[in-house]
Formats: structure tokens, sequence, C-alpha cells
């Protein structure tokens, strides 16, 4: 190692990684969201793609699993879980019967409004220590480095 890697090195501390600081931070916003929504046993991941649907309407489940970020096995697993209890439904594709559609029903539409609501006041809470404009730049900054492709 190089001198000025090991005076790096010796300088390093964990609570400055970007990587570190977003998994906690992360950690406390799916915490937030996780306590907002258990009432409803739904999980965090499943409240993303009951949000989605609720932003878009049908979609393909490989959109929507691409949609929230989660890999086909994951996204089939959570559309299976929701449609289960009646919160979607699948079927195929007009255009492609190799490809499943996935809707919200009415029940579902509800469900999705009320877990909307709390995830708002989640997120009031997990930002509560922050200014409107250290908000607004905080989430500016984490849609930059979410959309980075490199």
């Amino acid at each position: 190692m190089s001198t000025s890697g090991a005076t790096r090195a010796a300088r390093f501390r964990l609570d400055g990684q970007v990587g570190f600081l977003l998994r906690r931070a992360y950690q406390r916003a799916s915490a937030n969201l996780a306590r907002g929504t258990a009432r409803y046993r739904v999980t965090v991941p499943q409240f993303a793609a009951l949000a989605r649907l609720y932003e878009h309407g049908e979609l393909s489940q490989n959109l929507l699993g691409r949609l929230v970020a989660m890999e086909p096995a994951n996204i089939r697993d959570v559309v299976r879980r929701l449609a289960r209890r009646g919160l979607v439904a699948t079927g195929p594709a007009a255009g492609d019967a190799r490809l499943v559609q996935v809707s919200l029903t009415a029940a579902g539409r509800v469900l999705a409004g009320r877990l909307i609501a709390i995830d708002i006041a989640c997120t009031e809470q997990t930002l509560a220590a922050l200014r409107p404009g250290e908000r607004r730049t905080l989430c500016e900054l984490l849609l930059r480095l979410a959309e980075c492709r490199g």
C-alpha cells in the first residue's frame, strides 16, 4: 500500500462512507414504514408494488419488478402473495400471453390509498431532523444517485 493509501486508511471512518450511511438511512426509513404498514400485514416490498400499481395502473409483472427494483423471482413472489389476499389480479397480456399483467383489485386500490397516506407520514418522521430545503436537496440527490448508470 502506498503512503497516501496508508494515510487514507488510517483516517478511515465507516461513518464517513456513503454506502454505510445510505444503508443506515434506508434501515431507518424502512423500519418506520414497516411499523406503519404492519397492522395491514403488508411488507415494505409489497407496499412498493401496490404503490406503483396505484401510480401506473395495470403493468406487466416484469415492468412492475423493474419499477420497484426487484429481481424477477422476488416480484413474482410478492405478486403471488398479494393475489392470494385479493389485492391484485393477474392474467395474460392481451398481445403476448407469455407476459403476466398485474392490476389492483378494488380492495387493493383502497388499501394502497391508505398505505400511501401512512408512507407520507413515515417519510415525515424519517426526515424530521431536516429543514424543508434540506429535504428537497436530499431527495434530488438521492434520485440522481438512484438513476446513475455507471
